[in-house]
């Protein structure tokens, strides 16, 4: 029987775009980054001006290598799948472009509406999920899965955290 997958975060655990989001809601005067309401006039307004998405998504920058060492991961046949909430169409159209076409990643993308939870999309099973999102790893453990922590920050990892993907390469 095949090993399960490794799912991995894509918003601030491959890149920088949550802190790049939270930049261009606040330039809006949307400074509560906990306020669904706030979110929702943000996305409202993306759909309005879809080239932030270009900004938040394109330019963005990779943590800790992230991107290298996924390509590392694919070429050693690792069984990886990048697992990601997305708020609008074009969000999910241009990570499907950006991924691909200028990061040159081809493992698999599941994309998760904003309104639905990992765990219900995916089914985890035994498998992994690096996340930076406290809840959704959670959640994903409480649902029977396993689940670490990403968090750039760290001085140092630890069993249940991570500020690296290069544990996946050992």
């Amino acid at each position: 029987m095949k090993e399960g997958y490794t799912f991995i975060d894509f918003d601030g655990v491959i890149l920088d775009t949550q802190d790049r989001l939270y930049e261009r809601k606040s330039n809006l005067g949307l400074y509560n980054h906990y306020d669904q309401a706030e979110y929702k006039k943000f996305f409202e307004y993306t759909m309005l001006h879809p080239e932030e998405w270009d900004y938040i998504i394109r330019e963005a920058k990779s943590i800790n290598n992230s991107v290298e060492i996924i390509r590392e991961l694919e070429s050693m046949k690792k069984r990886i799948a990048i697992l990601t909430k997305v708020n609008t169409y074009k969000e999910m159209q241009v990570k499907a472009e950006d991924i691909r076409e200028n990061r040159k990643i081809n493992c698999p993308i599941v994309f998760v509406p904003h309104e639905s939870e990992k765990h219900k999309i995916i089914i985890p099973n035994n498998q992994l999920l690096i996340d930076d999102y406290i809840v959704n790893i959670d959640k994903w453990v409480a649902n029977g899965g396993e689940g670490i922590l990403f968090d750039y920050t760290l001085e140092q990892d630890t069993k249940d955290k991570v500020k690296s993907l290069e544990f996946l390469l050992k």
